[in-house]
């Protein structure tokens, strides 16, 4: 029977070990690693065993930060290595052992998600925080409604519309994420026009309406009809905070029309001009 182990014995469980293995001394000196640790440096070993953190290459003095993960990184960027470092005490005053487990594969497959998610990305065509297009959805819209108007020459308006004072009813609410804001224009602003327009949420605080079929002079007087519902919108989150009952949302709103010759760049130059002209 097996009472203990011999110090042989020994040495071939830690060279052996699934774990790779780095033995750092009082003195804060590499003095062993394991095969596996070994074979992940892939000849480095050199630079590393009897040497102190001061001493080895800056890309690989990580392994000596205790409870870290550390990263390796490879000629490509599919041989980067990760590796998340346990630090064992091995006493006071006698140095410790760094126990990596690689988790390299953990990372590529989190790297691949990422990617996807942000490939999933160029396809989402709504606000998240709204439901109401966003703008790469609003562009595209725009470019078909552009060039239906250059092509049978229809007229076409757009309505640009700020919220001028948006950060000041996040800080009221204390909400980053003023998701309940944004439903509600987008409920309140859909009653106010007609099947075929489109409203969406061009950037953080501004709204983006197009108008097909329609003249300069009827998009102005819906964008202050739409201003002044806005600017009176209930907002019963603020009432029940001192001084903000009576907090209402400011907006300056730009309108432009579809000439010959514009096309998506231009019209909405355009229209941010006309509206950086109320400010």
């Amino acid at each position: 029977m097996l009472t203990e182990l011999s110090q042989q014995q020994l040495q071939s469980m830690m060279q052996t070990c699934p774990l790779a293995m780095l033995l750092v001394d009082e003195a804060g000196h590499a003095r062993w690693m394991n095969n596996l640790l070994a074979e992940i440096l892939d000849g480095q070993t050199a630079l590393i065993l009897d040497r102190s953190i001061d001493e080895v290459p800056e890309a690989l003095q990580s392994l000596f930060i205790e409870n870290s993960t550390i990263h390796l990184a490879g000629e490509k960027s599919d041989e980067d290595r990760w590796l998340l470092a346990a630090t064992q005490s091995l006493g006071e005053n006698a140095g410790f052992v760094q126990f990596f487990t690689d988790i390299s594969p953990i990372q590529q497959l989190m790297q691949e998600r990422d990617r996807l998610a942000g490939e999933l990305e160029e396809y989402i065509l709504v606000d998240r925080q709204s439901g109401m297009p966003n703008r790469r959805a609003l562009y595209q819209s725009l470019e078909s409604q552009v060039s239906r108007s250059r092509r049978y020459h229809n007229p076409l308006s757009l309505i640009l519309v700020r919220l001028t004072n948006l950060d000041d009813y996040i800080s009221a609410t204390e909400n980053k994420n003023p998701a309940s804001l944004f439903i509600s224009l987008r409920y309140m602003l859909n009653d106010q026009l007609r099947w075929a327009d489109i409203i969406g949420r061009l950037g953080e605080s501004e709204l983006l309406i197009v108008l097909p079929e329609t003249h300069a002079n009827d998009a102005l007087t819906l964008a202050q009809k739409v201003s002044r519902r806005i600017e009176a919108l209930d907002l019963p989150e603020l009432e029940t905070r001192p001084n903000l009952e009576n907090f209402q949302l400011d907006t300056h709103f730009g309108v432009a029309q579809w000439r010959k010759g514009d096309d998506v760049g231009l019209l909405m130059t355009r229209i941010r001009t006309q509206l950086l002209s109320q400010v």
